[in-house]
């Protein structure tokens, strides 16, 4: 993680409920032409739906001790983290079958979810740069604080703009959904990804 810089955007989806992006700026690598998402759910104990202090350091440990390593081994590149209503989802890009990236990742909790689909465009990382502009574009006084995640990941916290949209059409839960999901052996196949836009941000006052 050393030297990457990410930000954090609080956005807003139609129905209020919030939903936190962790993004990556780098460029894309277009030879790593899939996307690999992995679901990790957490309980739901806040009014806010999002994670409490005990998830938050779970999944800080997911990330650093399971995720950063096999991403390292592997060549996978991890560009963003989502989290709402009960789930943290991680964005990476790799090549070629995910099934040793699962491997390596399973064991940690039989309740994560796999999605993996091609996107030689980085299509994904597209909108969550997209947010991330449009966010940018705010003036400082139209900023609100995002819940600290892990300081050292971050470079700065902004909110998104209240209207604008990212391009992609994709929902706020994942397509996947819309199958049973299995859950994670030792062995699992990957599902499809599950989309990076969010929904209608709150509007600035």
């Amino acid at each position: 993680m050393d030297g990457e810089v990410w930000h954090l955007v609080e956005a807003k989806r139609d129905d209020g409920a919030p939903t936190i992006f962790r993004i990556r700026e780098l460029e894309p690598r277009r030879e790593l032409s899939r996307i690999f998402v992995v679901e990790m759910p957490y309980p739901i104990t806040e009014l806010s739906r999002l994670p409490n202090a005990t998830a938050y350091r779970r999944l800080a440990q997911f990330e650093e001790q399971w995720l950063g390593p096999a991403c390292s081994a592997l060549g996978y590149e991890l560009v963003g983290v989502k989290i709402e209503e009960g789930s943290f989802f991680l964005y990476m890009y790799g090549e070629g079958d995910p099934t040793d990236l699962i491997s390596r990742l399973a064991p940690f909790d039989v309740a994560l979810g796999f999605y993996d689909d091609a996107d030689p465009d980085w299509g994904e990382y597209s909108t969550l740069r997209d947010l991330l502009e449009q966010a940018k574009a705010l003036p400082p006084e139209a900023r609100e604080l995002a819940p600290a995640l892990t300081g050292r990941q971050r470079a700065a916290t902004i909110a998104a703009p209240s209207k604008a949209r990212p391009k992609a059409k994709a929902a706020a839960k994942p397509k996947a959904k819309a199958a049973a999901k299995k859950k994670a052996a030792a062995k699992p196949a990957a599902k499809k990804k599950p989309a990076a836009k969010p929904a209608r941000k709150k509007k600035r006052r």
